[in-house]
């Protein structure tokens, strides 16, 4: 398969996942918002966020940087995942001992207590489903990678649909959590096993130590930037209550779900990255340059509906109970934009072997946003942290952008942003116009809408020759892929 088919491959699967696995992940949040009380909901979303933190203290980077390592080692992948996993392990089971040690010691209410008990075994069992997923990515095969995905939040939504039902409430939905992240776990397990190699745990002193050595660096980064997207709930909290995190977690979880989208696309792009920083740095230049095109193409669109239908959004899509959070998500749909680039960067950084500068930006952008939490928080309440992730995304981003300039791989911005930018201020007044009037014509409306950017896009010649002449060469994947399918099954069934 050549290598513009397999990129194309890769995002097709995840553009499906993305709108499928992130449709129903959206569903399962709107229903959770829907039968709960605002209160509940904001337990929910700090259960989540704390047991989260364990998650991401746990990992430190551990599986990004094993699909480097295994992407650029072929050869040598049976020690290196053998040694890793058992690193799962052992960091997983110390995270977990240290989550219990410290519940008893927080002041909520002991349902609270064993619901973030039940969800930190849940999120310490997807750790584990990312170690073997990090195996399937490593070697580019994401349509497997997808499919777990998806079938992971149709569990979720399946359990918490009875969850809620029966009435089992905040551990209830804990419980679909841990259902739904062992079956990802025992998913990958299988496939890993089945199709690529039999994992047996290896204690290699040398090789932890390398490991953990090049992980902490990015994974300090990317934990710090994964703690930012979920410190704005646990400060919150600590300063107003959980009815002004539920008001603040609604728009933020429909936020957070739109970001699968551009996660699944950036997942197959890393060992694309990794191959092209040893081999080609002019090579990895152009493929930067449009990735961050596409991301860009990409997010306008939410970014304009966010902003637009805000109101429609919050009243039918969760609830008019919501009605305070409107200006919540006006500000969250104007940081969609970098939000979405923002997910290239770790991979981008860790290619490179540039961790360290990505956790040392990462730091003070997470210190700044907690700063700005507790100095908005008392004056505007729930809408302080959406002020904080606004200015902190743009900032953050455009640091990254001029850091990755240094270490010789340019960006034009003008050629990035610039097109979408007028592109979406194109689709936005129709949007507007249709807002008050009945359903079919919202529908209508918004259809229309991305019509006039699509068709604003091809006017200003936004994809070059080159571009499209590749995107044909790499939808002609379906061949390659069913023949390589055919005969991997052959051989291993």
């Amino acid at each position: 398969m050549k290598q513009s088919q397999r990129i194309v491959k890769n995002a097709v699967f995840g553009a499906a996942a993305a709108a499928v696995g992130g449709g129903i992940q959206l569903a399962t949040i709107l229903f959770i918002a829907k039968k709960v009380s605002v209160d509940e909901f904001g337990k929910y979303s700090w259960v989540l966020a704390f047991a989260m933190f364990f998650q991401f203290l746990a990992d430190s980077g551990l599986s990004r940087i094993l699909v480097r390592e295994v992407a650029t080692q072929r050869e040598n992948q049976a020690r290196i995942v053998g040694a890793a996993v058992a690193l799962i392990w052992i960091s997983s089971i110390a995270m977990g001992l240290l989550l219990l040690a410290v519940l008893p010691f927080l002041r909520i209410g002991f349902d609270v207590k064993l619901a973030a008990a039940v969800m930190g075994l849940a999120t310490l069992s997807q750790f584990h489903a990312s170690g073997y997923g990090a195996v399937l990515r490593a070697h580019e095969d994401n349509e497997l990678n997808q499919l777990g995905y998806v079938l992971h939040k149709i569990v979720l939504f399946s359990v918490v649909f009875v969850s809620l039902h029966r009435a089992f409430g905040l551990v209830g939905i804990a419980v679909a959590h841990l259902a739904a992240d062992c079956t990802l776990w025992a998913f990958y397990y299988f496939l890993v096993t089945r199709f690529y190699l039999r994992v047996h745990l290896i204690a290699d002193r040398a090789l932890w130590k390398k490991l953990i050595v090049t992980a902490l660096p990015m994974g300090g980064g990317v934990m710090l930037r994964q703690l930012a997207l979920q410190a704005d709930v646990l400060v919150l909290k600590s300063m107003a209550n959980f009815s002004a995190v539920g008001l603040f977690s609604g728009p933020y979880r429909i936020g957070m779900a739109l970001r699968m989208a551009p996660e699944m696309l950036a997942l197959p792009l890393f060992p694309l990255y990794a191959r092209l920083a040893v081999e080609s740095r002019e090579k990895l230049q152009a493929v930067y340059q449009r990735s961050m095109k596409y991301f860009s193409l990409m997010s306008f669109p939410f970014a304009v509906f966010l902003i637009a239908w805000s109101d429609k959004i919050i009243r039918y899509a969760m609830d008019p109970k919501y009605e305070a959070a409107i200006p919540a998500l006006q500000l969250l749909g104007a940081g969609i934009v970098p939000l979405f680039a923002s997910t290239l960067f770790p991979y981008l950084f860790a290619a490179l072997d540039e961790q360290r500068r990505f956790l040392v930006s990462t730091s003070i952008f997470s210190a700044l946003r907690l700063a700005l939490d507790a100095a908005l928080i008392p004056r505007f309440g729930f809408l302080g942290p959406c002020m904080a992730f606004l200015l902190t995304e743009y900032l953050v981003v455009g640091v990254w952008i001029a850091q990755i300039s240094r270490l010789g791989l340019r960006l034009s911005p003008g050629d990035a942003f610039w097109r979408p930018l007028l592109a979406s201020a194109a689709m936005a007044p129709l949007l507007i116009v249709v807002k008050p009037l009945s359903l079919g014509w919202q529908i209508t409306g918004s259809a229309a809408s991305f019509a006039v950017y699509l068709g604003a896009l091809l006017f200003m010649k936004t994809f070059a020759t080159e571009e499209i002449a590749t995107a044909r060469e790499g939808l002609a994947f379906f061949r390659p892929l069913l023949a390589y399918w055919t005969h991997t099954l052959r051989r291993r069934i």
